[in-house]
């Protein structure tokens, strides 16, 4: 692996497409949505635009270890706001160091009105990685 490698744009790894859901989403209806896909994470939207990410993780330290009601709680409940975003032409070595710094494992990618276009993993990055070595 050269360094050239990790300068190619995010859009190299074939980033998979989102799947959405709103804030007013049972966590129960996002849980399934999940399990469904086999995917880690879900990106909440509002009229279209990115607003938050629903992850495993916040599942786990929120929603199970609050004793939360999954069909009462909705998404944006428990979501995380804000996420970081990177877009399709930024490099791998830049979502690698905002994965790593910020301790996530995915990451949305979106276009220019906010709308999410895409989706990254870490698993995606590395497998990118093994194939070049």
């Amino acid at each position: 692996m050269d360094s050239t490698t990790l300068r190619s744009p995010i859009k190299a790894l074939n980033p998979r497409k989102p799947i959405t859901v709103s804030r007013e989403t049972p966590v129960q209806e996002a849980i399934l949505k999940l399990q469904e896909k086999h995917i880690g994470c879900l990106c909440v939207t509002d009229d279209g635009n990115l607003v938050g990410m629903l992850t495993e993780r916040d599942i786990y330290s929120k929603v199970v270890a609050g004793n939360l009601d999954t069909r009462e709680t909705t998404v944006g409940e428990v979501m995380t706001y804000d996420p970081e975003y990177l877009f399709h032409d930024d490099h791998i070595a830049f979502a690698l160091n905002r994965m790593h710094v910020g301790g996530f494992r995915h990451i949305p990618l979106i276009n220019l009105k906010g709308q999410p276009t895409g989706l990254v993993s870490i698993r995606d990055i590395l497998g990118y990685l093994v194939k070049d070595m």
